[in-house]
């Protein structure tokens, strides 16, 4: 448990220094009582053991959903001695339940890094240099094309060496839950947005990107 925690962490500080270059929804769930969080002041947690990514990513979903004219809350504002609960009881989770509710909040946004998922990907290079060459000059013009006779000459096709050669392709998938705690516990879960980014190269790129999926499932 402690060599996957240490891998989570590694993966999380990964993602938030080194960014994306394209977050996309990967899926998405809304239960029957999804209407039911319309209106209500939402509470943002991002779970993660990162102080400092936690305040990130809470303040950006938060800003989105502003936007978006929701009464949006980051936990670390509203809350700032919330800690992760580790032991999980019913009694503890009440608790935690009660106090969100006490203070206002029945609707809790908890986003997480869900998985990181690793493959191994096979580029080609070499072999014909572009569809031009493959072809010499026939295809270049409609002209060519239907007159041999006035069609610049061909060009025999240009071959180079085929390479093959493999990298290693990783994708952060993130996810948004949503509860209303107002509901039946069996009714609390009322949406589910997953994003992946794949290869990630802008850190402020992943936040905006997964906040405006996650700000436009919630409207």
């Amino acid at each position: 448990m402690r060599i996957a925690y240490q891998f989570l962490v590694i993966a999380i500080v990964g993602l938030f220094l080194t960014g994306c270059s394209g977050v996309k929804l990967a899926n998405s769930y809304k239960s029957d009582s999804f209407e039911t969080i319309q209106n209500q002041k939402v509470l943002v947690i991002s779970r993660t053991p990162i102080e400092d990514v936690r305040k990130a990513y809470e303040l950006e979903i938060k800003r989105k959903l502003r936007a978006r004219g929701v009464n949006a809350v980051a936990s670390h504002i509203a809350f700032p001695d919330l800690k992760r609960i580790d032991n999980k009881t019913v009694d503890r989770i009440a608790k935690v339940i009660a106090t969100f509710r006490k203070n206002g909040f029945d609707v809790v946004v908890l986003t997480s890094l869900k998985d990181v998922q690793e493959q191994e990907v096979m580029q080609k290079q070499g072999g014909y240099s572009s569809l031009m060459d493959y072809y010499g000059n026939h295809y270049v013009t409609l002209k060519g094309y239907y007159d041999d006779l006035n069609a610049p000459p061909r060009l025999p096709p240009r071959e180079v060496p085929e390479e093959t050669t493999y990298r290693t392709e990783t994708t952060y998938v993130l996810e948004a839950v949503t509860y209303n705690l107002a509901l039946e516990e069996e009714k609390r879960l009322v949406s589910v947005t997953t994003a992946e980014v794949t290869d990630p190269d802008s850190g402020p790129a992943v936040r905006k990107g997964f906040a405006k999926i996650v700000a436009d499932q919630l409207k």
